[in-house]
């Protein structure tokens, strides 16, 4: 365990849920505008996503890894436009390649989508950056380095649909000498269609490409959905969901599908 590195990773983490709880107002939202909100990655919108994914057939004898990840959304609006930060902290459990269990590395990605107050356009294009930092509590949950680099979102909204695309690429610059460079390129094209009652779909891929693995290993692609439902628990709007994903192109060894499920508190301006 890292205990100099987890404290302020789950400081951060803290502290967001905090300036969230204090930040949310008692303002009835009906359901289908908060999941058309939670569908939209450039929304305004508060919200702590907690997501569970079961790693099928990690190796040869069809083991699995599990994954817990906690991802608030925090956006800072302005007169000319608004900045989401989105951390990613998760907590593992491997069955390959070793058996480990604990935090791995913190991912923060934020951006700026230019707005005019007030108004709200149907195509949204922002830029930022993002960063990986070494939380990992052992070597075979983390990469041992601290990497940056760019990222950007795409949104168009058409109707009952939102499609688009996050992405970003990053690069180590500092870490551990003796852990391998990072040079890795993340692209997440999305599609999502609003249904009566607070119900929503989406289909999406979490494609990303290792440009310091071996030839064969350096794409990770994989293709799924998932179902989301808008509940209140009292005033509380929660989203709860599940879905799948399969790895049509994947390195050796990486998980061939995943099992997901999602739990998303959500603060309405």
């Amino acid at each position: 365990m890292k205990p100099l590195q987890l404290i302020p990773s789950c400081a951060l983490l803290l502290s967001m849920m905090i300036a969230a709880t204090a930040w949310a107002q008692d303002a009835p939202h009906s359901a289908d505008d908060i999941s058309r909100k939670l569908n939209d990655p450039g929304a305004a919108l508060i919200s702590v996503p907690i997501q569970y994914n079961y790693l099928g057939d990690v190796d040869p004898d069809g083991d699995h890894n599990q994954q817990l990840k906690i991802q608030p959304v925090i956006p800072f609006v302005g007169d000319h436009g608004k900045f989401l930060l989105r951390p990613i902290l998760p907590y593992q459990w491997n069955v390959f390649p070793e058996r480990s269990n604990g935090l791995g590395d913190l991912f923060v990605q934020g951006y700026f989508i230019p707005t005019h107050a007030g108004q709200e356009s149907a195509t949204e294009i922002g830029f930022g950056a993002a960063a990986l930092i070494d939380t990992a509590s052992h070597d075979s949950l983390g990469t041992g380095k601290y990497s940056i680099g760019p990222a950007f979102v795409l949104i168009y909204k058409a109707g009952k649909w939102t499609m688009g695309a996050l992405g970003n690429h990053i690069w180590s610059v500092a870490g551990d000498n003796d852990r391998g460079d990072v040079s890795q390129t993340s692209v997440q094209p999305y599609f999502s269609r609003q249904l009566p009652h607070g119900w929503s779909f989406s289909i999406t891929s979490e494609t990303s490409y290792n440009w310091e693995a071996s030839i064969g290993n350096k794409w990770t692609v994989p293709l799924g959905g998932t179902v989301s439902k808008v509940l209140r628990f009292g005033r509380m709007p929660v989203s709860l969901s599940g879905g799948g994903f399969y790895n049509v192109e994947r390195p050796d060894f990486a998980n061939r599908w995943t099992a997901r499920l999602a739990m998303t508190l959500v603060f309405p301006e």
